[in-house]
This record gives C-alpha cells, structure tokens and sequence, in this order.
C-alpha cells in the first residue's frame, strides 16, 4: 500500500470516520448509583459496564447491610419473644439428646445454666456473626453467580462487574432490612417482614406462614433489578438473567420455608 492509498484525516472525517478515540465514559457518583438503581437500573447498570466496576460499588451497600444487620439482630436479642424462640429451640435440642443417650439430665442442666450465664455475649457475638455471615455470603453468592453468569449464561462480565452488579441490587435489600426491622418494633414480630403475613397474626411454625413471607415484594424487587444487572454488565438476553437472578432466590426461599423461616 502506498502513501497515497492510506486516506489522510480529513479524508477520513469526510467518510466518517475519526481517528480520535471516543472519550472514557465518566462512572456514576456513589449517590447517583443510589438513585439510579431504584429509578434507572438499566441506565446504572450500562454506566457501570461502560466505565468499569468500582469497589465502592459492592463495599459500601456491603457495610451498610452488615451494620444494619448486626444493629437490627442486637436489638431482636431485647425481644423477649425473639429470646423464648431461641430457648426453646435450645431446651429441645438438649431434650432431644437426653433422650437419645448422648446426654445425662445433669449434663443438660448444666449446659442450659450455661447458656444462661452466657446470654451477654451470646447477644452479642450472635449480633456480629450476623453481619460477618452476611459479608462472607455475598461473596459466596457473587462466585456462584459469576460461574453461573459466565459459563451456565455465556456471559462476558468479569468478577468484579458481578460484585458492581450484586452490590448495587443490596441497596434494595438495605431498604428491605430497615423495613423489616421497623416492622419489628411496630408489630411486636421479631420475624416481621413485608409480605401478606403481616396482615394477620402469623404462626412462623405452619408451612403456609413460612411460604408467605417468601412473598416479600422488597426483596423480590431487588433480585429482579439484580437480573437488569447482570442483563447489561454480562451483555446476555433478559431472560438469561433473570434466571441467573432468581435461581438462588427459589432456592434460598426454600431453605428458608424447610428451615422454619421464609423471610
């Protein structure tokens, strides 16, 4: 190729074309995320892909929640409901081992007396394991949802654009932690949430209590706008990422249901 066959800048502004390179797309301010990802999650999200993930995309809703959570548990521990709920749970847990031979009557007195005296800082190693629990499980859950994402999907997001994406959706489920707490103390339900089981006086040990407060349409909301994200940082079909979405929602909903809480 010559000289003269190469076209020149002009010639090439003519037919359309530039040789300056576009400029860097400019990320979302941390408020603007906020914002963004109630109002406009689509337009968030394509900013985010545009402009790359930022750690505090996924550390900031993290820390939020894990304060909240570990506060809100704190205080569920001031319930005296809450606080019955979690000795009797304990009184069969040692009566059932009394009755299977593991455990002398003796030994469970001794045990449950110690639990007594521990109640302190059972409140308040329970109250931090909480939010500890939330923040390795995020992680947990971004991992999971980046192999299902990338190989399941066919997904081009990398890791970090999965903790931008599953961090920003925990924004939602901030509100919904808040909301539940506040629930809490108006209800006089440790186990409060927003869902139709606050409409009636709820028996947490029927199944049909447990499956109604799966229908919280908070947390809902945010795992739909967790599909819109992984829809544009992964650039895959709506479909594909709704259900990459959801799919831990069906099963973390059904843990919660066979467990004994569908919150």
């Amino acid at each position: 190729m010559t000289d003269d066959t190469i076209p020149n800048e002009p010639q090439m502004e003519a037919a359309g074309m530039s040789s300056v390179p576009p400029p860097p797309v400019e990320p979302l301010s941390i408020s603007d995320k906020f914002i963004g990802i109630i109002t406009e999650p689509s337009v968030t999200y394509e900013n985010v892909r545009a402009a790359g993930a930022r750690t505090t995309d996924w550390l900031i809703p993290v820390f939020l929640i894990a304060v909240i959570m570990i506060v809100g548990m704190f205080l569920r521990f001031q319930n005296p409901e809450f606080m019955n709920k979690i000795v009797d749970k304990q009184v069969k847990d040692l009566t059932e081992s009394v009755e299977s031979g593991s455990m002398t009557q003796e030994q469970a007195d001794q045990a449950l007396q110690q639990m007594e005296s521990m109640s302190g800082f059972i409140k308040i190693s329970g109250s931090i394991g909480a939010g500890i629990g939330y923040i390795i499980m995020f992680f947990v859950f971004c991992l999971l949802y980046w192999l299902l994402v990338r190989f399941g999907m066919r997904g081009d997001a990398s890791f970090a654009l999965i903790l931008s994406a599953a961090g920003l959706s925990t924004y939602i489920a901030g509100i919904d932690q808040l909301v539940s707490l506040l629930l809490s103390f108006i209800t006089g339900d440790p186990f409060a949430n927003l869902s139709p089981t606050l409409f009636y006086s709820a028996d947490m040990a029927a199944m049909s209590t447990r499956i109604l407060m799966v229908l919280n349409p908070l947390s809902i909301w945010a795992f739909y706008v967790l599909g819109i994200g992984f829809e544009k940082v992964a650039n895959i079909s709506r479909t594909k990422a709704m259900i990459a979405a959801f799919v831990f929602w069906v099963v973390l909903s059904g843990i919660g249901v066979v467990s004994g809480y569908g919150g």
